[in-house]
């Protein structure tokens, strides 16, 4: 299953956004309960802008923001795509990285393999280098996507697409390691289609871990690069959104694992895109402790395409949009270990890759689905607690002391 198979138009947002802070009298009437829970406000900057199918994004040790971006393609080497759509190869794609001390965004690698579709100036559905991560001795690792049938990648224009890589940005080089794409020809764990679309990856000791949206499957490659099957994630009956063409009642919609992190108790964490027809509530997170097996921690998502542990404790998903058939309506969710879960910042536009910083900072790709691409920076604006009614009892008694006065 290939995630993205629809072109959304972006259209014009506010770059000033603020979350209500929920419905309330006066400071002195909410209670402490209240406030707690209320959703706090964002100052949106707009760090960088026409990001070319912008996809993964991570931070550095250092504290900077690496991206990959996937790129518009070319004009050679075309493939007939999962979800029905054409892509052509070039060398668009790019590695780039945001400089929290000078604020600038370069891309640090360019030239980068890329397919993307031709036939639209947004050109969508871009697949080329898909995500980024660290591991703990701050060696930087890449999966590039593919989105079509592996046996495909012969004639696609590079050998990288569907496969993991070291990046050695100093050098400006990557290598090769383990064949995500190649697992699922050989294997094809889920039965379906052949279809090949690896999309995120987490680096945990000497293993790095893959999920393959294409071939509805978590996979571990180890350090000698050899890869193995963790989890198929099954298809499931969902009820069937309004559409404009006929289908029954209940479809079954292939699963597409998307994101990935490792959170706060130490597990690894899966989001769900879950597949055609995209019913809305039917994508659920995932957890994996490494020796249980696979468990679904929470439901009733629509459209997860990311995920990124906080520095609170919890895990922040991102939804590419709240119903894929409407219009752009991409959102972020505070999800709790316990289940709880509050959305938090509304208003994205096909949003793609999400990061948080230790200082609660949400970094967040948006409108990812073409060349538009924007690389936006939410900071958490402090909001003012309920007055203590210790306070507006000396308030009065100064007032009452001021008019005996006069």
């Amino acid at each position: 299953m290939q995630p993205f198979q629809q072109s959304i138009p972006s259209g014009r947002r506010q770059r000033i956004l603020v979350l209500a802070l929920g419905a309330c009298a006066t400071a002195g009437l909410i209670a402490p309960g209240e406030a707690a829970a209320a959703a706090p406000a964002y100052r949106v900057r707009t760090l960088a802008t026409g990001l070319e199918n912008p996809r993964g994004l991570t931070i550095a040790p250092n504290g900077n923001l690496v991206l990959s971006e996937a790129g518009r393609g070319g004009t050679s080497d075309c493939i007939l795509a999962g979800s029905g759509n054409t892509l052509c190869y070039g060398t668009t794609g790019a590695l780039g990285l945001f400089d929290r001390s000078t604020n600038v965004y370069s891309r640090a690698l360019a030239n980068l393999p890329s397919m993307a579709v031709q036939s639209s100036p947004l050109f969508p559905e871009g697949t080329g280098l898909q995500d980024l991560a660290f591991n703990g001795s701050g060696q930087l690792f890449g999966v590039f996507g593919f989105g079509a049938d592996p046996t495909l990648i012969p004639g696609a224009g590079s050998t990288l697409f569907g496969q993991t890589v070291a990046i050695d940005l100093a050098a400006g080089s990557l290598t090769p390691l383990a064949d995500i794409a190649g697992f699922e020809a050989a294997l094809n764990p889920d039965g379906k289609d052949l279809n090949s679309n690896p999309f995120a990856l987490v680096v945990r000791g000497g293993d790095t871990y893959v999920t393959d949206a294409g071939g509805n499957s978590l996979v571990k490659a180890d350090g000698a690069n050899q890869v193995s099957l963790v989890n198929v994630f099954e298809e499931e009956l969902v009820t069937t959104p309004p559409l404009p063409f006929p289908l029954p009642p209940k479809f079954p919609a292939q699963a597409v694992p998307t994101g990935m992190t490792i959170g706060p108790d130490g597990a690894l964490y899966i989001t769900q895109l879950s597949g055609f027809p995209f019913a809305p509530g039917s994508a659920d997170v995932f957890r994996y402790d490494f020796i249980n097996p696979v468990t679904t921690l929470a439901g009733g998502f629509s459209n997860l395409i990311d995920i990124a542990a906080g520095p609170d404790d919890s895990l922040y998903l991102l939804q590419y949009s709240d119903d894929f058939w409407g219009p752009p309506s991409g959102s972020i969710l505070k999800l709790g270990l316990d289940g709880s879960v509050r959305r938090i910042f509304d208003d994205l536009v096909s949003p793609t890759g999400l990061a948080v910083g230790q200082d609660g900072t949400i970094y967040v790709a948006n409108d990812g689905d073409g060349v538009n691409g924007e690389l936006l920076a939410l900071t958490p604006v402090p909001t003012p607690g309920p007055l203590p009614l210790l306070g507006v009892g000396v308030a009065f008694a100064q007032a009452r002391r001021l008019r005996r006065r006069s």
